[in-house]
């Protein structure tokens, strides 16, 4: 038998063409390709969507062998033209990596919460204005910093200094432009919504409200004709703001959609002449919901003062919104029975929609009915509201490139609404569970709101079961607790979201205040209902976990 000779043993092949490193993520060490370690999460990990499981220790901070930032092409409007998104945005590697984490953060979402006009202004408008504006360059980079320290976890002091440093830049390159205007009231508007969106996602909502004011003052500074102050609502970038409208109100009981609107709407017989289409569905709701909310923060100040002589007319305009979302309900759904809709992603927004529909049906509903026991009426929307938001979650298992987070309303609010005044033990647990699935919608946030929730069900379902033993130390405990179990004087009236606490580790807390009437009756008699004798008020610290 021969043997081998030194030069008969083969060498072991090495590329001499390219770079070699030993930092690739872990995903691209397993299917043994070539990693381009860009950050937070590479490029091939991006385009197969792929979970891209991190760089070993050692790894670079950036990417310092490719300096251009590539974001993915991004699907545009219905005429199927795409745009590839490919520039170094800046010098500073740190900018230029926030900024393309905000556009592809942006442009994402669940499967069936955007239409055509949402999908075109996050995809086209945002990543050409960060490109171009430097206003909209700087908020860019500060909702990136903003969303990889709070969505990507990266839970370190010097990641919440520097989230912190760029909105500060951000809002000092803004402040000549909300004066000037110089291209315009557009790329102002769009540099608040991100600075809105950047302070919301580290909490602090009083801040990103601010914000989203002054975005509105930029376009009526603009756009608004004084004499007037109308609004364009025709417009599709107008149509997109007034999502943003909403959200404000929908987050605060109390609020007031700033965007003025008339309130010559679509006439309902118009409405039910034409074709249901998930556009027209859409942008009808969108203005019901407006005016709706409206109302509702002005009704809210007499929810306790029934002896008010505003109330008549309240009621009666209260009938009108109660027949809108109606009717807009029955349209949408006979529509859909009669002509299917052109695909499943329009049948998701569909469900999406109606359960905004029906939240906002129950809101006005009881808007000016101070009993707690008002909402058990209601039992049939509230299921209906935690049907639809599981058939549109059902699509959405699968894991996404990056954490979900969206802008406009969706699916949150409905369910925090029916967790806290439907009071059946079975449906509020699956609409927490729900909750904790639907990411980040705004002010929104799944693990705050899940958190608060369900605090305030234990208050209230706790004191409940300690009477049960205390009436009978025999009795057994319900398996499920429903409406009927409840008297007016079991109910809890309210929880509100006080702030959000971030410890050095990176572990948040949330401090949530809970109020109890002590007395109806003796409320309602009362010539000042917000006397706090009138009300048990107390705080809970629930401790978060980040989904």
């Amino acid at each position: 038998m021969a043997q081998e000779t030194p030069q008969s043993i083969a060498k072991p092949k090495t590329r001499t063409n390219v770079r070699q490193s030993k930092f690739g993520c872990f995903t691209c060490r397993l299917r043994r390709v070539k990693c381009d370690e860009a950050k937070p999460i590479c490029s091939r990990c991006r385009k197969s969507r792929r979970k891209c499981q991190g760089y070993p220790i050692g790894a670079p901070s950036n990417s310092q062998a490719r300096r251009d930032v590539t974001v993915a092409s991004f699907s545009l409007d219905e005429l199927g033209r795409t745009i590839s998104y490919s520039a170094s945005l800046e010098r500073n590697q740190d900018k230029s990596r926030w900024q393309a984490l905000a556009c592809t953060a942006l442009a994402e979402g669940f499967v069936g919460m955007r239409t055509g006009p949402d999908v075109a202004f996050w995809t086209r408008l945002i990543p050409q204005l960060t490109h171009s504006m430097p206003c909209v360059k700087e908020a860019a980079a500060a909702l990136g910093a903003s969303y990889e320290h709070q969505m990507l976890r990266r839970r370190s002091s010097a990641s919440k200094f520097s989230a912190l440093k760029q909105i500060t830049a951000a809002v000092k390159r803004l402040q000549d432009d909300v004066v000037l205007l110089p291209s315009g009231p557009v790329p102002v508007f769009v540099a608040c919504v991100l600075l809105a969106c950047a302070e919301t996602l580290g909490h602090r909502n009083t801040d990103a409200l601010l914000h989203l004011r002054g975005a509105f003052a930029a376009m009526s500074l603009g756009q608004v004709p004084a004499a007037k102050g109308l609004i364009p609502w025709n417009d599709e970038t107008s149509y997109t703001f007034q999502k943003f409208d909403i959200q404000i109100a929908s987050y605060s009981s109390g609020g007031t959609p700033p965007m003025w609107q008339s309130d010559n709407i679509e006439d309902l017989q118009d409405l039910k002449s034409r074709p249901v289409t998930i556009e027209t569905a859409e942008k009808a709701l969108i203005r019901y919901l407006h005016t709706c909310y409206r109302f509702t923060s002005q009704a809210a100040e007499y929810r306790y003062r029934v002896k008010a002589t505003q109330r008549s007319c309240l009621m009666m305009e209260q009938d009108r919104h109660i027949a809108n979302l109606t009717s807009w309900l029955s349209w949408y759904r006979r529509g859909c029975s009669s002509s299917n809709l052109e695909s499943e992603s329009d049948r998701l927004k569909g469900h999406v929609f109606q359960a905004q529909c029906l939240s906002a049906l129950i809101w006005v509903s009881t808007i000016l009915n101070p009993y707690e026991t008002a909402y058990d009426q209601y039992a049939v929307q509230f299921q209906e509201i935690v049907e639809h938001v599981e058939q549109a979650l059902a699509v959405n298992k699968g894991p996404s490139s990056l954490p979900i987070f969206i802008t406009g309303i969706g699916m949150i609010q409905p369910l925090w609404l029916t967790a806290i005044n439907y009071r059946h033990s079975k449906w509020r647990s699956k609409a927490i569970s729900l909750l904790r699935r639907c990411g980040r919608e705004g002010p929104w946030c799944n693990y705050v709101e899940a958190a608060s929730t369900e605090a305030f069900v234990r208050a209230e379902e706790g004191a409940y079961l300690a009477s049960v033993r205390r009436r009978s130390q025999t009795a057994e405990m319900p398996f499920e607790i429903s409406p009927e179990d409840l008297s007016e004087k079991d109910r809890m009236s309210g929880c509100s979201l006080l702030e959000v606490l971030e410890s050095g580790d990176g572990s948040k807390k949330a401090v949530v205040q809970l109020t109890k009437c002590r007395d109806m009756e003796t409320l309602l008699a009362n010539a000042n209902p917000d006397d706090t004798s009138n009300w048990v008020i107390w705080y809970e610290t629930c401790e978060l976990v980040c989904d």
